[in-house]
């Protein structure tokens, strides 16, 4: 099965070659089937660090703007798996009370892409958090957030509004539900990272966060609230069904 891995990374070239890259070396992933998207006043200093073999490409400041780039890059259709820049593993749950390192990523991205392919559906994330007491084993088709983190999805060029910035994974989760009145998320998978890292895309997360939780609440008030109590934090309604046929 056909498909890229893009990675946006935003001032830690160290610590992507030490965690994301050095992980898919693991998994024995192509050096040219990755794509490193960057600012163009950091190009050279990548370019030094990660090495040769893989496709670094100047896109645009913005993890929101990154991310409508690397959907304009990419032909419509192309299977994209987008990655941070610092994930230390790949998990699933074993047993229903831990959590195990995937030994074979190849195999479970082309899982992800068949299932896609049988439920007629483009987005497909995994549990936002490493933490098996909350985590299920099972697929669901309801409407819940695909985290940025690592996501797959067959590209369908739906671009975020760059008023989401810092939430765009909650933007982008949203649109292509509209777009198919279904999203997939792997319960029993997840990610470790180290949220909040120096550097990163997600350096000025907190003073967005309010910002553009009042972009999505009130743009897309059907689908999206405030977390209880916040003002900078929101949730996604479940059971949500558009009934777009």
């Amino acid at each position: 099965m056909e498909y890229v891995l893009a990675i946006p990374s935003l001032s830690r070239p160290c610590a992507l070659k030490k965690k994301t890259l050095q992980l898919l070396d693991t998994y024995n992933i192509p050096k040219n089937s990755i794509y490193v998207f960057v600012v163009e006043n950091e190009y050279e200093i990548y370019k030094t660090v990660i090495g040769e073999g893989y496709n670094l490409v100047c896109g645009v400041h913005g993890i929101a703007a990154q991310r409508n780039f690397i959907s304009n890059y990419f032909e419509f259709d192309t299977y994209i798996l987008s990655m941070d820049d610092d994930i230390e593993n790949v998990m699933f749950l074993d047993d229903d009370i831990d959590l195990t390192s995937v030994n074979n990523l190849k195999l479970i991205i082309n899982f992800m892409i068949n299932t896609m392919d049988s439920a007629e559906v483009n987005l497909c994330g995994v549990y936002p958090i490493a933490n098996a007491f909350y985590m299920r084993d099972n697929v669901t088709t309801d409407l819940r957030f695909c985290i940025g983190g690592l996501f797959l999805y067959r590209n369908k060029r739906l671009m975020v509004d760059t008023a989401s910035e810092s939430k765009e994974d909650y933007a982008l989760t949203i649109k292509y539900f509209i777009h198919d009145d279904a999203v997939l998320r792997f319960n029993n998978l997840c990610f470790k990272s180290k949220k909040h890292a120096c550097g990163g895309l997600g350096k000025q997360r907190d003073m967005l966060n309010a910002y553009a939780a009042s972009y999505l609440v009130n743009t897309y008030p059907s689908v999206c609230v405030y977390r209880k109590n916040s003002v900078t934090e929101v949730r996604l309604k479940r059971n949500i069904k558009l009934n777009l046929s």
